[in-house]
């Protein structure tokens, strides 16, 4: 099999020999909706992928095409992460990093590709929504405060 950091398979779990899928963390794959090629551990990865490469083992063909999130409690820190950072070509920074509530918004080419939060839930959820829907926003909406980012989606 072709490996690169893991397993490289196509949109449908499809290896580099015929008739073997391959799914979850030991995969390398191309992420259309962010265009980078990567390789995921999470439970999110290895669920959504296993899904897509039951389906092309059937037949039924369903090109796997998901944002990337995952999350983690640190004792009094709750991380989220939505999308990438990887390729980022400016970063931009809401809410304050001293009391241990902020996002860091990632950007490639004017678009948004990731958001990694510290206790800031609600950043979370409007980036899946944003990354999912693929709803344009701008840098500098992203650093305002005082711009309630649930008007935008």
């Amino acid at each position: 099999l072709e490996c690169e950091n893991g397993i490289v398979v196509d949109c449908l779990g499809q290896t580099s020999a015929e008739n073997i899928y391959a799914a979850g963390d030991c995969t390398m794959h191309h992420n259309a909706k962010l265009d980078i090629k990567h390789r995921l551990e999470s439970v999110q990865n290895a669920v959504d992928q296993a899904k897509t490469v039951a389906a092309s083992m059937v037949g039924k063909e369903k090109p796997y095409a998901q944002i990337p999130w995952f999350w983690s409690d640190q004792y009094d820190k709750k991380l989220q992460m939505v999308g990438s950072s990887q390729g980022a070509d400016e970063t931009v920074l809401r809410g304050n990093q001293a009391e241990n509530s902020f996002s860091m918004f990632y950007f490639r080419n004017d678009k948004l590709i990731g958001v990694d939060s510290v206790n800031r839930p609600k950043d979370h959820m409007l980036g899946r929504k944003f990354l999912t829907n693929d709803i344009m926003i701008s840098s500098q909406d992203a650093a305002n405060e005082s711009i309630d980012l649930k008007t935008l989606a």
